[in-house]
Order: structure tokens, then C-alpha cells, then sequence
């Protein structure tokens, strides 16, 4: 696909996106206003189509908050060039201070490396691991430690957390796009992760995470050393 068409492309899809939320965000406001409107007047079954349709709509909109998210990170990449990691991750740990503060979070580091990327999308893929660390919390706060290791031609980067764990049945599906555990709301959207992999394939380089209940989870992503 030439640069052009690209650029059309992402339009397209920006623009669709862009009149889809509009009605998402109508639905869900009509629901919620006519079940606040008709309080103590519906019967029981009224009460949970109401609250079918307010759960839908939320999910509908998270969605669609996700296909936004997906081609803002992935429709226009920028241009690939040396980068320090370190300054790749103090802007990611910046994009979400907001977690990180309201859920006092401690996020470490070792001494990274210098690695040829597109620095928005990798600053967006530590963001994103964090990110999920964070939500996956347990108490009494959640410790993060981000490391970088040479080993052959590649870089591997790994993110690992004091949380919950994750099932072993589940490594693989939590980075499908759109894909939850079970009905787990904390994995909003559903895209954090697919992105993340997606750049990284993008780059040569892989994601995977290894993980037990209760013992934490630590995700790894490889990236070649040259260019």
C-alpha cells in the first residue's frame, strides 16, 4: 500500500470511528436517563433489559475507545531511530502518572539500553504493561521492576509484577484484540496488549508472559540490535 493510500486509510477509519461514537454515546445516556426518569415504576425484568443495554453500551463504547486507540498508535507510525530507553520509559511512566499515583505504584528500573525503534510506538508498549500490572493489583501496592538483557542479536525487555497472576490457560488470549478473561472488566478495551504485540512483530522482535495465580506476571518483549 503506497503512503497516499495509507494516509487515506486512516482517515477513512478515523472518520468512521469518529461517527460512531456519537450514537454509542446516545444510547448509553437515553438508557440511563429513562431508567432514572421511571425509578420505583419498572418491574423487576424492565430493570435488567434496562441494565443489559447500559452494560452494553459501556462495552460498546470501550470498544470503540479501542479501534480509536488501535489507529492512533499503529495508522501512522513514525520514523524508526536510535533511541534511549531510559527516556522511552520515564515518558511512558509520565503518560500514566495518573494510575500510578492513585494506586501507589512503584515502578524501578535497571539501566537501559540505546535500541533502534519508533519511539511513540515502544514508549506505548511499557506504558501498556504497566499499565495492566497496575490494574491487576493486589495489596498491599503494586511493585513493578522493568529490566533490559542482552542476548544474541536482540534485546529483551522484561516487565514483571507483584499482582495476581494470570492462569496459564490465558497467556495466549490476553493479547488477542478485543479478547478479556472470562468477564474480567479490568481489561477494558481489550486492545492494550494487541497493540503491543503488534509493534513488536512490527519490529522483529516478539512478546510473550510468563505467569502463575498469586505469583505475578512478567511479561518479555525482544527487539533486534541493529537496525
Amino acid at each position: 500500500m503506497h503512503s497516499n493510500d495509507e494516509e487515506c486509510y486512516v482517515r477513512l477509519n478515523s472518520d468512521s470511528l469518529h461517527d460512531l461514537t456519537g450514537p454509542v454515546n446516545r444510547i448509553g445516556t437515553i438508557a440511563e436517563l429513562l431508567v432514572k426518569r421511571y425509578a420505583g415504576q419498572l418491574d423487576s425484568e424492565s430493570e435488567t433489559l434496562f441494565g443489559f443495554i447500559q452494560e452494553s453500551s459501556s462495552r460498546l463504547h470501550k470498544l470503540v475507545a479501542g479501534l480509536k486507540t488501535y489507529m492512533r498508535v499503529l495508522g501512522r507510525p513514525g520514523v524508526r531511530r536510535s533511541c534511549d530507553t531510559n527516556t522511552l520509559l520515564a515518558d511512558a511512566k509520565a503518560s500514566i502518572q495518573p494510575e500510578i499515583d492513585e494506586n501507589c505504584a512503584v515502578v524501578t528500573a535497571d539501566r537501559l539500553p540505546e535500541i533502534y525503534c519508533e519511539p511513540s510506538q515502544i514508549q506505548y508498549t511499557f506504558a501498556s504493561l504497566i499499565e495492566n500490572a497496575i490494574k491487576f493489583r493486589r495489596e498491599p501496592r503494586p511493585e513493578i521492576h522493568v529490566s533490559g538483557t542482552s542476548k544474541s542479536n536482540f534485546w529483551v525487555f522484561s516487565v514483571r509484577d507483584n499482582g495476581v497472576g494470570i492462569d496459564p490457560k490465558f497467556l495466549e488470549r490476553i493479547f488477542g484484540t478485543f479478547k478479556q478473561i472470562e468477564n474480567d472488566q479490568r481489561w477494558g478495551s481489550g486492545v492494550g496488549l494487541a497493540i503491543a504485540r503488534q509493534i513488536v512483530e512490527q519490529h522483529g522482535g516478539r512478546i510473550w508472559v510468563e505467569s502463575e495465580p498469586g505469583a505475578g506476571a512478567t511479561f518479555y518483549f525482544t527487539l533486534p540490535h541493529a537496525a
